[in-house]
């Protein structure tokens, strides 16, 4: 299970923003997704943690199915 996630991370991580969205919609035709946010790289880290925390306070985990949004909003 480890090796799995670090591979599903270190290929998210590779891939280029751009093709995110397509690639997501490929994926949810046929599977069920938690949500997907991408966060760009130009975020100072104390950034990002303010906008994962808004995120998790203000929405539900269902509210994200199947969902993905880019950070910064």
């Amino acid at each position: 299970m480890i090796a799995f996630g670090t591979l599903l991370y270190e290929r998210l991580c590779q891939r280029e923003r751009k093709t995110m969205p397509a690639e997501f919609g490929e994926f949810i035709m046929s599977k069920t997704s938690s949500g997907v946010l991408i966060l760009s790289q130009n975020l100072s880290v104390s950034d990002a943690i303010e906008a994962l925390i808004l995120v998790w306070e203000a929405s539900t985990a269902e509210e994200w199915v199947n969902q993905m949004m880019s950070i910064p909003f």
